[in-house]
């Protein structure tokens, strides 16, 4: 199809636009851009459990359980606050098209702050401020694939009170409530001429809640269940570009997904932990998404059909008596974006993460520094051609650093 110059906008020419974008924007798969793998989840929410791959939930023994497990907060008998952030380099890079790209090299950082008290022998509550959800991808505009997507961003901002209750001994169960704050932007070129750019920025807010269990029948072996539901939201925004014609209000429909998370904690003996946990996304329900402006004739679906997920997570630790710990773990994300629904923007794969790290406890207080490696290779062969003749098929590579601090502080 001929690319017409802004110059030769009319009535007639505008409705071209509308048709020409809507053809582009179909296979955009319009999505938030987590780079991590498992779509656009963020699990690296405490400095000690990313360390461990995350395999935390069995254990919970912070305040940290108010995302992890809140049914752990009854192994708290002193109120603890703790504050944390994950800071991450990302490495994105395609071959495509006989070209070879890079992603935008930026550090992006997210923060946690938690809070718990015992009520009494039997309750603790429990608070959390966080981003479970988010990052983001900057391809630029000099990509063989700017009209499928040129960046994409999500913000998400989580706060979550949580209560535990100490049935017996040994089992506790917990739940929680988040309300929920997310911003979306996303942009692709047009396809008109070079630089030309079509953004959607918007935001709004959600509802989400989990309800969990933690068991420990003896010293050695721990339990722990958690489930998660799902979000829906309304993205109230506009579209920016540099056509008029593509400059008018519009909303989106999107969503987070429903997570069950399982872990197995053995203390084979004292100071070590072993544990083990597996975690199910449904990113089924992500079947399509729906993108309304007068400016697109009206609005649009945007199918997704992207396929439940696992993450499969292992860690050990050590502390010794002065209270010094040690930990290391490996976790793997299942790609859930098939080929023929892929997006630069999000560019999953089967990612493999090693991380490390090490702190100390006192009576009083606590601090821990991890760090991550991630990596990933893909080759995608199917992705769809949108309007402009344009297609995401290549050779992806991802290399991610990341660190985390967090300290914890007892009263």
């Amino acid at each position: 199809m001929a690319h017409r110059p802004p110059e030769f906008f009319s009535h007639p020419t505008i409705l071209q636009l509308v048709k020409h974008s809507l053809a582009l924007l179909v296979p955009w798969t319009l999505l938030p851009g987590s780079v991590l793998g498992a779509g656009y989840y963020l699990p690296n929410q405490d400095a000690y459990a990313t360390a461990k791959g995350n395999a935390f939930v069995a254990t919970a023994d912070s305040a940290a359980a108010v995302f992890y497990n809140p049914a752990g907060l009854t192994q708290l008998t002193k109120t603890e606050a703790e504050v944390g952030v994950y800071a991450i380099m990302l490495g994105n890079h395609v071959s495509s098209g006989g070209n070879s790209y890079d992603a935008r090299r930026e550090l992006q950082a997210a923060p946690q702050i938690y809070l718990a008290t015992p009520i009494n022998e039997r309750f603790v509550f429990g608070f959390g401020v966080n981003s479970p959800f988010g990052l983001g991808t900057d391809w630029g505009q000099d990509t063989s694939f700017r009209t499928v997507v040129t960046d994409v961003k999500l913000m998400d901002v989580s706060a979550t009170p949580a209560l535990a209750w100490k049935v017996n001994d040994q089992f506790s169960l917990g739940a929680s409530l988040s309300a929920n704050y997310q911003e979306l932007t996303l942009g692709q070129g047009v396809g008109f001429a070079a630089g030309d750019y079509l953004r959607f920025k918007g935001s709004g807010t959600s509802f989400s809640g989990s309800l969990s269990a933690r068991w420990q029948p003896s010293e050695q072996h721990a339990f722990g269940l958690v489930y998660s539901s799902g979000s829906s939201v309304d993205l109230k925004g506009k579209l920016h570009s540099n056509y008029p014609a593509y400059n008018d209000s519009a909303d989106m429909e999107f969503m987070t997904p429903q997570r069950i998370a399982a872990g197995y904690s053995y203390r084979p003996s004292p100071g070590w932990n072993v544990e083990a946990n597996i975690e199910w996304l449904d990113w089924e329900q992500l079947n399509s998404l729906r993108l309304s402006s007068g400016a697109l004739g009206g609005g649009m679906d945007i199918p997704f059909n992207w396929k439940s997920g696992f993450i499969y997570e292992l860690g050990v630790s050590h502390i010794s008596p002065c209270g010094w710990v040690v930990a290391a773990g490996y976790d793997f994300n299942a790609n859930v974006q098939p080929d023929a629904n892929f997006n630069p923007g999000v560019a999953d794969a089967n990612r493999h993460w090693l991380n490390a790290g090490f702190g100390k406890k006192t009576e009083t207080h606590s601090w821990f520094l991890a760090y991550q490696f991630g990596f990933s290779n893909r080759t995608v062969d199917g992705a769809p051609t949108n309007g402009a003749g344009e297609s995401a098929n290549g050779k992806y590579e991802s290399r991610h650093n990341a660190v985390m601090f967090s300290w914890q502080q007892r009263f």
